[in-house]
């Protein structure tokens, strides 16, 4: 008897211990990865009337990004893969026709399009799109389709060079580099701007550890407050994100998510390996404070539009870092995806992504995703 009552209290013990441990664990988890600070609004009365935000499209999942053609005003855009739409559907990449999805480029190619997340239309008029390895166990792959026979015209898996997340792209004017930004994966990669020479098919990681791609400590707050994961133990804490390249090609203007500043980098020293970090670095200007943002792009004027997942809408920068609110709508709950047509009316998705993922970036439950319907693209008019 007093042996079993030996054991017992080992085990309770032993018990006691491992709760001790794992309360231990969470609270370093919570302290290391938690917390932060809100971010200050800087968002301002919107400078264009409501009547100028219209809903080009209403679908039956999320939309991830989109991209309109500066030569023929085509649109197109794909489903967020965080709501593992292969579960839900058989096409992920879509055009716009008469106002309906249609399967880009055709139904049966859909499946190599699956996990695409990041698309542009270069000068050329091909439209790019990546698809980064976060959510599946393969490399990161990058496609182009020639948008006048809509063929594809390039295909590449890239290496460990491309990181684990490189979502969002940008081609240079003469169409010879991709540039990817890879977010990072919160502290199990760093984030970095990856260089991609499309004739030789190299690949390079740039500003891997600047501060300027790193996320900062702030929180993103969200219509049911600040927005984590694991029941609050991790912050929704994100890399550099948006890219946009000027008109001329000349710089590379980012934005990292959780971060208060709008940078930019010359072309010519991200393309040149020779530089060391440090002068890469020296050659990065800060363009002016921004919301904290996803998707965004450059007009011809140097004007970068900036979507403002925090507070519902769209803001523009001035080329002297002016940062003044476009249109902001309360229905609006993630500012994605961002592209500007030949007419100068910008076109931005919403995700909705905090209506709908799982605390532990489980596939969300169907009923999840409808809950959060509808699924909407926005058009801003610039004109009346």
């Amino acid at each position: 008897m007093a042996t079993t009552s030996r054991w017992r209290r080992w085990a309770l013990w032993g018990l006691c211990g491992l709760a001790a441990a794992v309360v231990l664990l969470l609270v370093v988890i919570r302290l290391t990865l938690g917390g932060g600070e809100p971010y200050p609004d800087v968002s301002t009365a919107p400078r264009l009337p409501a009547d100028r935000l219209e809903v080009l499209v209403e679908l039956p999942l999320p939309p991830g990004n989109v991209a309109s053609s500066a030569a023929s005003g085509r649109i197109f855009f794909n489903t967020h893969p965080f709501t593992r739409p292969e579960r839900l559907a058989s096409s992920f990449v879509f055009e716009l026709v008469d106002g309906q999805p249609r399967p880009y480029p055709s139904a049966e190619l859909q499946p190599r399009l699956q996990g695409v997340l990041g698309m542009t239309v270069d000068r050329l008029d091909r439209l790019w799109l990546v698809a980064p390895p976060g959510l599946e166990d393969r490399p990161t792959r990058l496609m182009a389709f020639d948008l006048a026979t809509n063929t594809l015209v390039f295909e590449h898996e890239l290496g460990e060079e491309a990181g684990m997340f490189s979502q969002d792209l940008r081609v240079s004017p003469d169409g010879n580099t991709v540039y990817l930004a890879d977010t990072g994966a919160f502290f199990l990669s760093s984030p970095a701007i990856v260089v991609l020479d499309v004739q030789t098919k190299q690949a390079r990681r740039a500003l891997s550890g600047h501060p300027s791609i790193e996320p900062q400590a702030w929180q993103i707050r969200t219509k049911d407050g600040p927005y984590a994961l694991a029941w609050g133990l991790v912050n929704f804490s994100v890399g550099v994100d948006g890219l946009a390249v000027s008109h001329d090609g000349q710089w590379l203007y980012y934005a990292t998510m959780s971060h208060d500043t709008l940078y930019r980098v010359p072309t010519e020293a991200l393309r040149d390996p020779s530089r060391s970090a440090a002068m890469l670095a020296a050659a990065i200007e800060a363009v002016g404070r921004k919301p904290l943002s996803d998707g965004i792009e450059i007009d011809a004027a140097g004007q970068v539009y900036v979507t403002d997942v925090e507070n519902g809408g769209l803001a523009v920068m001035s080329p002297e870092g002016e940062l003044q609110t476009l249109v902001k709508d309360a229905s609006i709950v993630w500012a994605d995806g961002i592209a500007l047509e030949p007419d100068g009316s910008v076109l931005f998705t919403d995700s909705q992504i905090p209506a709908y993922i799982d605390p532990l970036l489980r596939p969300p439950a169907k009923e999840r995703i409808d809950g959060a319907a509808p699924h909407r693209i926005y058009r801003v008019r610039m004109q009346p």
